[in-house]
């Protein structure tokens, strides 16, 4: 009898020395944002064992034993039902991003659409991009929104002219021709289109950038604002 006892006792303080650790463990602070990977595996272990040794203790009842053995189960289950979870949301974030891809490239046929309509009204010779598509006011940091635009530039460009180098020429309108802001604000926005255009899969080979500094604005569309062009961006294929 005092042997059974022991073993008795000794099973308890397992028990709960599981419990102390499971709750230790349920009290982790969760992983912030929406990268939860595992987050519902944890979670579902732990409570789910937890669970389990209450079902445990019920029916195998407070000898201890039947606690451990449910604990053990119901971690199983609840780890299950928690990788289930992780899978589903992994299943909802993939959907999102491409939903987000798919909506960016939408947004760029609108716009390139409306471009090349513009073009052949305005400049049927030269392809010249107002630099708003591209950067807000002085900035030389592309926008997030124009990274799906340049994807699909780089689409049509990559394999049209196969063996011609693309020249990114970046304009800004400046009273004084000497104006180092002005230079400094064409050549980093040049360099980070060409940055921009080896990222999205062009040759860097085929990829020069220039950046010039003008008195008066590229091109004047009567449609818009007659400034809107003070700033461009544009492509010239050369070597034809």
């Amino acid at each position: 009898m005092a042997g059974c006892a022991h073993t008795v006792l000794v099973m308890r303080i397992r028990f709960f020395t599981l419990l102390v650790a499971l709750s230790a463990v349920a009290c982790a602070k969760p992983v912030p944002g929406p990268d939860k990977q595992g987050q519902g595996l944890l979670s579902g272990a732990v409570t789910g064992a937890g669970a389990g040794a209450v079902t445990g203790f019920q029916t195998g009842a407070g000898t201890g034993p039947g606690a451990a053995v449910g604990a053990g189960i119901g971690a199983v289950a609840g780890a299950m039902q928690g990788l289930i979870k992780d899978q589903v949301e992994d299943h909802m974030l993939s959907m999102a991003a491409a939903t987000r891809e798919e909506r960016e490239i939408a947004v760029a046929h609108e716009i390139l659409a409306d471009h090349y309509r513009r073009r052949m009204e305005l400049h049927p010779t030269r392809d010249i991009y107002p630099a708003e598509f591209f950067f807000c006011g002085d900035s030389f940091k592309l926008k997030p929104s124009a990274k799906g635009l340049v994807r699909e530039i780089v689409q049509l460009n990559r394999e049209r002219y196969a063996w011609s180098r693309l020249v990114i020429a970046t304009y800004v309108k400046s009273n004084d021709p000497q104006s180092v802001f002005a230079h400094h604000l064409a050549e980093r926005r040049a360099r980070e289109l060409g940055d921009q255009f080896v990222r999205a899969g062009m040759d860097p080979r085929r990829i020069e950038t220039r950046a010039l500094v003008v008195d008066q604005p590229v091109l004047i569309d009567p449609i818009d604002a007659p400034e809107r062009y003070s700033q461009a961006v544009e492509l010239v294929p050369v070597d034809r």
